[in-house]
């Protein structure tokens, strides 16, 4: 089986990222097969001191944790000793910082082994299944307000005392507690089919956007999921908007699957044609125009030395015709001796060239020349 994961994360309104999250190696087949393909998101408490480290130490412990997973191991067994391990790196973290108050996170991560879906939960983070079409929560967040509906549940509170209850939202799981004892996890696996997408998901989105606007963003390819719920997070423009991180993993389907041994993976278009259609290979096809030329082509490649032959054989006939010219006005009377004239008194005029006979001009002018050694031509005689 193929996983694609996918994320986005913004830093909200507020002056630094909490928020963290990590993968495992998509690459290391031979863990997957045992250990499947891990997410996992982590969201620093805003209320106590640096919950940016905190959430940075416990997605790393985490995944070091996960990676020590033998095949003996069951993944539910697995996952929980690496929640442990975090909470306790993050512990040692607040002892190192000498923080009396302590420092903490909130941790979701989920592991896709085939068809099989597990997920852990510690604090108020989500995990969301969209399959065919729909969305669920699986997990249940860690707040005072599941004490406070359990007294409304046996009438000791009211439903308004509980719905405006101060400290409704606050936290009574989290990674960096001294005790940990409120994780939520699955230990049978949660079936998926091909296609199916799991997110996890900061509050910073969940509290912001309500199911419909949520359902509404998951469109298109889900890698771009995550991408397009923080953009509409952001949208809302809220004046103390949290942080906000989404992280995505699809079990490919097996179109998908048949495409992912290449190195990058382009996302289907819009309109993509079905599956079954061919797809023609990306060749440039030459316009319907071009077709004739290229059966004339054997013709047009002899016509290239045609050209070459005419243009000779026509200055082959002008070079004799400008010969005969020269030669029947030259000769007949244009040359008066065949020795040269040295006293001028003994030179004469050579007679008139005769006019053309179709078309007599009275007003021309006669041509003259003298004869010059070796047979050169005077200045206005034409060759």
């Amino acid at each position: 089986m193929r996983y694609l994961p996918g994320n986005a994360q913004h830093i909200g309104a507020r002056h630094s990222q909490q928020d963290s999250f990590g993968f495992a190696d998509p690459d290391d087949r031979e863990f997957i097969a045992h250990g499947g393909f891990l997410a996992v998101v982590c969201d620093g408490m805003g209320g106590m001191e640096y919950g940016d480290a905190a959430s940075r130490t416990a997605v790393r412990a985490f995944l070091d944790a996960y990676q020590r997973k033998t095949p003996a191991e069951s993944i539910p067994d697995a996952l929980e000793r690496s929640v442990r391990d975090a909470n306790s790196q993050v512990v040692g973290l607040a002892h190192s910082l000498g923080m009396s108050e302590g420092i903490g996170t909130t941790l979701i991560a989920v592991a896709m082994h085939g068809r099989s879906l597990y997920y852990i939960s510690v604090g108020d983070s989500g995990i969301f299944l969209c399959s065919r079409g729909q969305v669920r929560m699986l997990n249940s967040p860690h707040i005072f307000a599941n004490v406070l509906d359990a007294a409304v549940a046996r009438g000791s509170l009211s439903r308004e005392d509980a719905d405006h209850h101060p400290e409704r939202e606050s936290l009574t799981s989290f990674i960096g507690a001294e005790k940990l004892e409120e994780i939520d996890r699955n230990v049978d696996p949660l079936p998926l089919e091909p296609g199916d997408t799991v997110l996890l998901a900061s509050d910073g989105m969940f509290k912001t956007l309500n199911a419909q606007e949520i359902q509404a963003s998951l469109q298109g390819p889900p890698e771009g999921w995550p991408e397009a719920l923080v953009e509409r997070t952001i949208g809302k423009k809220r004046e103390y908007q949290d942080n906000v991180t989404v992280v995505s993993v699809t079990l490919a389907s097996e179109e998908e699957d048949a495409a992912l041994p290449r190195t990058v993976l382009l996302k289907p278009a819009a309109a993509a044609p079905p599956a079954a259609a061919p797809i023609p290979p990306p060749a440039w096809t030459p316009p319907p125009q071009a077709a004739p030329a290229l059966e004339q082509a054997p013709a047009a490649r002899g016509s290239r030395w045609l050209w070459p032959v005419v243009l000779i054989l026509l200055a082959l006939a002008a070079g004799a015709a400008g010969w005969w010219w020269y030669l029947g006005h030259h000769r007949s009377g244009a040359l008066i001796d065949s020795q040269p004239v040295s006293d001028p008194s003994r030179r004469r005029e050579a007679p008139a060239a005769p006019a053309p006979a179709d078309k007599p001009d009275p007003n021309a002018r006669p041509a003259t020349g003298a004869a010059r050694p070796g047979g050169a031509s005077a200045p206005g005689d034409k060759k």
